[in-house]
């Protein structure tokens, strides 16, 4: 049987048009993978060792009182995030103090991400504009990383 190329058009789109709403009817129905941790009301028992009013009164010293596995609850939810740094890592150089480390001196995920949903204005949380690299190029030298 002959189908007319108009029709054959018609007939592809809707197919189109079905397998969107299935890939949409899919994620709306998705269930979160957790509670939201990075609102600004959410319980910092997720991440901290300390509770709000402790952490809110010495916001330096809150970048300490972390859990000893944080980047494994980022890892919770985040692991299909894609390519990623390395953390539980020390740096092999000066690191900004816009890039917070660990408590323990070390490379976490909050290092490069904000996590308590601050502004962001370059996307993915990053801290650092990183188009063209500029996180990267922040601690890196460019020939370490080609």
């Amino acid at each position: 049987m002959r189908v007319h190329p108009r029709r054959r058009l018609a007939l592809g789109t809707a197919a189109a048009a079905t397998a969107l709403f299935a890939v949409l009817l899919a994620v709306s129905l998705a269930k979160p993978k957790g509670e939201n941790v990075h609102r600004s009301d959410a319980d910092c028992a997720s991440c901290h060792t300390a509770d709000r009013t402790k952490l809110e009164r010495d916001a330096v010293a809150a970048r300490d009182l972390l859990v000893a596995d944080v980047d494994a609850r980022c890892n919770a939810c985040h692991s299909d995030e894609g390519p990623s740094h390395r953390t539980g890592i020390p740096p092999k150089g000066q690191v900004p103090v816009t890039l917070p480390l660990s408590g323990n001196g070390t490379i976490a995920c909050a290092t490069c991400h904000f996590v308590h949903g601050e502004r962001n204005p370059f996307g993915d949380f990053v801290r650092v504009d990183n188009s063209r690299g500029g996180l990267c190029l922040t601690c890196h030298q460019l020939s370490e990383l080609q």
